[in-house]
């Protein structure tokens, strides 16, 4: 008896997490801004993203097999082409990963809650408080929304991931608090060094490829 309950909440648990992430992919299908593809500039510089986002993706490292970390470079693709958009590039990223094999079709929908939706919730949410709350100034943009941003979308990522693993059984507290909780600020700063490096680099060369930061508010405001 205990199994099958252990079973039947495993099941109800994959149920939430397929019902939740289909209905955050399809309201963000519906967001997205597609007439900006009609732009050949715009579609190669958003597929070129999501290409080279791919290959970050593929360096993985992990204590705990089920807990794979690997960089994520969603910070720069939501300052890039906003939330509907960068959760849609996650949603593709994670797909193409379960193609390649690395990743299986079971652990879709965690994957890409976890590595996908909420880091690109955490950045946008970051880059709307500090548009709201701190001065306009471009060193503000490039560390609060780039390198702090994507710091706290590494961490959020993880924590709810392993979240949702001692919730469905699948790994222990104890194996997290052994491999993870120690290791975990060291995790962070490769994230946030690359996002920095990288929107550092757009504003500066191509400020047309990253339109969240607007020159009107950051330069002249």
């Amino acid at each position: 008896m205990p199994a099958i309950i252990h079973e039947q909440r495993d099941m109800t648990i994959e149920s939430l997490m397929l019902t939740l992430s289909t209905g955050i992919l399809f309201v963000a299908l519906l967001r997205a801004p597609w007439i900006n593809f009609r732009d050949a500039g715009f579609q190669h510089v958003f597929f070129g993203s999501c290409v080279a986002a791919f290959f970050l993706w593929l360096l993985r490292a992990g204590i705990v097999p089920e807990i794979p970390i690997h960089l994520l470079c969603l910070t720069t693709l939501t300052l890039m082409f906003g939330a509907p958009l960068a959760i849609i590039a996650a949603a593709t990223l994670s797909i193409a990963m379960c193609l390649a094999g690395i990743e299986t079709w079971q652990s879709l929908p965690l994957a890409f809650l976890a590595y996908g939706v909420v880091p690109v919730f955490i950045s946008w949410a970051m880059f709307v408080a500090s548009r709201r709350y701190l001065p306009p100034n471009p060193f503000i943009y490039i560390f609060v929304c780039a390198f702090f941003g994507a710091a706290a979308s590494m961490l959020a990522a993880v924590v709810v991931n392993s979240a949702l693993l001692v919730g469905s059984d699948q790994v222990s507290l104890v194996q997290l608090q052994e491999s993870y909780l120690l290791i975990l600020p060291l995790l962070m700063f490769p994230e946030a060094f690359i996002n920095g490096m990288l929107v550092t680099g757009l504003v500066a060369f191509k400020p047309n490829w990253i339109p969240s930061f607007d020159d009107r508010i950051y330069l002249k405001g």
